[in-house]
């Protein structure tokens, strides 16, 4: 097996443990808003991985394009922005396995649905931005995953082919990115928000310990 040269990570569910912020905000949003709706832990997870717009969307039952959904992403993604990482962390084993990776000197990226702002705002809270080469959301400029495009952004950046880059995510949308992009591994973090999809099962690298990701380094 020959070793990976550079990693992609998702940010939500895969690094960090952001459900309790998305929830938070999502609240604060509806609130400013007038909403009466709140949403709880188990109201808010299945939303995380399509983006802010999509969340605002599925949270109130309106079209992507619906002026209230509009609105509420904004104020979601400005609220967010003042609330990065409340009560987020990074997942057991995540700073283990960057700090190997960094020592080994393979470059790593982030790619994300959160908006760009409060992703800026997540990876400093969180003493993540040292490790990374880039970090990108869509509104970068990128259409949104499952399409390749800002993995292979990630990818030119570091200077590596997809061939060479394992994605590692916890949502369809991180697999099927991966499989777009021709990632040499696609990798399943078992402790996000989302089951592996079942036709993807035996394609994927699942991890039920994040650190398990660490054997990808062995030849």
């Amino acid at each position: 097996m020959t070793m990976p040269k550079a990693f992609i990570f998702d940010l939500d569910g895969t690094l960090v443990d952001a459900l309790p912020d998305i929830q938070a905000n999502a609240n604060r949003a509806l609130e400013s808003l007038g909403y009466d709706l709140r949403l709880s832990l188990a109201d808010t997870q299945p939303h995380v991985g399509g983006g802010a717009h999509k969340l605002a969307s599925n949270v109130l039952g309106l079209p992507m394009e619906h002026d209230e959904t509009i609105a509420l992403y904004h104020a979601f993604a400005d609220i967010y922005e003042q609330h990065p990482a409340d009560h987020g962390k990074a997942f057991p084993g995540v700073m283990h396995v960057l700090d190997t990776l960094k020592a080994k000197g393979i470059p790593m990226s982030v790619v994300t649905a959160k908006p760009a702002k409060a992703r800026v705002k997540v990876l400093g809270a969180m003493g993540l931005t040292p490790y990374l080469t880039l970090a990108l959301s869509p509104e970068d400029g990128f259409p949104k995953k499952p399409a390749p495009d800002m993995l292979l952004e990630c990818c030119r950046a570091m200077g590596v082919d997809a061939a060479e880059t394992v994605m590692v995510g916890d949502t369809r949308f991180d697999v099927e990115a991966g499989f777009a992009a021709h990632c040499q591994h696609v990798a399943f973090a078992e402790h996000g928000y989302q089951d592996v999809p079942a036709e993807y099962a035996d394609r994927v690298v699942q991890l039920p310990a994040f650190t398990d990701l660490l054997k990808l380094l062995e030849s």
